[in-house]
């Protein structure tokens, strides 16, 4: 309440990191942690996990593959079927050391990470035949495979609708050298590719003939570029990125539209090791998550909803970077494998209330403004609505706590709140009076 008139303040949740606490008069979400934003508008708990396979080796899971049943390939390169009891395909092992890139091609399982390409077929693994360069990046065009990432400029494609056929027929290679740099990651996009370097990007097409790609001046990005090509995700009918300028990025046409303007300054102070940054697109959720594993921070960006929030787990008393090194949705679930050594995938859904055991700590920091004309205010209510219910088997009587001050005093005490207990009806908790 405010001089007697009640004022109602309903805040949308929208992360705006780089305000200054003390100089934020208006209504704004400081931060936001381990959330997402309901149709209604509402901040609510993110969905948790459990374990789903162990494939039982002492390695993190480096990729998962939506095939069939589900594969699973470890930081050491080993391929895993992910039955209930995980079986591993030991025809041929990844040896190229980096995170792998996927395309389908016929009824071949094409695996690339910067060794010789390894292809699943028949229930096993083998060499990718006819002659492949050890690529980083594997695409999809048509009826040709491109493969790049071998040299710092060229690409290649095979002979049209044979993946196994590199060297004759119409298979051949270009250069992507204007302006110089590297490729660092391949993605097509609606017919076709973009070579993202860490000068530029360059957008080529197939126009047929006998040597069938071209570049398109027009469509490529001259200013934008990236050094961390595992943060390029194709998303919602486009792509992101981490742009060298430090900002990420989505494809508008052909420019690059930044979309992490609020986050800006705190990503600049945050991000010690931007070439390691990856990304997975979380479909089923509408968003895209980045990872920057050594700095510990999880970027979540919802794309229908345009906002920016992090993800965490609860460990050591702080809080600390999600725990995913891969991903994937099969059958309409969600799945990551584990940064750390333990072989483990988990399932990932909104029917875990915890991390596997370990409580998941919902967090939202905000600031209002109470006075239009800085006169003196008073708070006679705060409302929280809450979403009832015992969070976890473990956790028998869940809290919320939160703590208030006004602007240029200390902070009042912590104060709980009784979670409540599954079926009870009211979710408005008032607090009276606070100054």
């Amino acid at each position: 309440m405010i001089r007697g008139i009640s004022k109602n303040i309903a805040l949308i949740p929208q992360g705006y990191k780089d305000l200054d606490p003390d100089e934020t008069f208006i209504p704004y979400q400081i931060d936001l942690r381990n959330g997402f934003v309901t149709d209604a508008g509402n901040w609510a708990k993110r969905n948790g996990s459990a374990q789903w396979r162990n494939v039982s080796v002492n390695a993190s899971i480096n990729f998962l593959l939506p095939f069939g049943i589900g594969y699973g390939v470890t930081e050491t390169g080993r391929v895993f079927r992910l039955d209930l009891t995980p079986v591993e395909l030991t025809g041929q092992r990844l040896i190229g050391g980096n995170r792998p890139t996927v395309e389908q091609h016929g009824d071949l399982i094409i695996l690339c990470d910067g060794g010789n390409p390894v292809k699943i077929e028949s229930g096993n693994t083998a060499l990718l035949g006819g002659s492949p360069p050890n690529a980083k990046f594997i695409g999809r065009i048509g009826s040709y495979s491109i493969l790049a990432g071998h040299d710092d400029t060229e690409f290649k494609w095979c002979a049209s609708g044979n993946p196994e056929n590199w060297t004759t027929g119409d298979s051949g290679y270009d250069n992507v050298k204007k302006d110089g740099g590297s490729i660092k990651m391949l993605k097509t996009h609606e017919e076709r590719l973009y070579f993202f370097k860490d000068t530029n990007i360059e957008c080529w097409y197939n126009r047929g003939g006998t040597i069938p790609f071209v570049r398109l001046n027009n469509y490529s990005i001259w200013d934008s570029a990236t050094k961390a090509g595992d943060s390029v995700v194709k998303a919602n009918n486009t792509i992101y990125w981490w742009d060298k300028d430090g900002d990420f990025k989505m494809l508008v046409g052909n420019k690059g539209q930044v979309i992490s303007k609020s986050y800006r300054a705190y990503l600049d102070n945050k991000i010690k090791n931007p070439a390691l940054c990856y990304g997975f697109d979380c479909r089923k959720e509408n968003c895209i998550r980045w990872f920057f594993p050594i700095d510990g921070i999880c970027i979540k960006y919802d794309y229908l909803k345009g906002f920016i929030s992090e993800d965490n787990i609860w460990k050591y008393a702080q809080f600390e970077r999600l725990n995913w090194n891969s991903y994937m949705e099969l059958d309409n679930e969600q799945y990551f494998g584990d940064y750390d050594p333990t072989g483990k995938v988990y399932h990932w859904s909104k029917d875990y209330k915890d991390d596997s055991g370990n409580s998941i700590r919902v967090y939202r920091n905000l600031k209002v403004k109470l006075s239009d004309n800085g006169n003196l205010a008073r708070v006679n209510k705060l409302r929280f609505v809450l979403k009832r219910g015992v969070a976890t088997a473990s956790v028998i009587n869940p809290k919320v706590t939160f703590r208030h001050r006004f602007e240029d005093k200390i902070w009042a005490n912590e104060e709980e709140i009784d979670a409540g207990v599954i079926g009870d009806y009211d979710p408005y908790v008032d607090f009276w009076n606070l100054g």
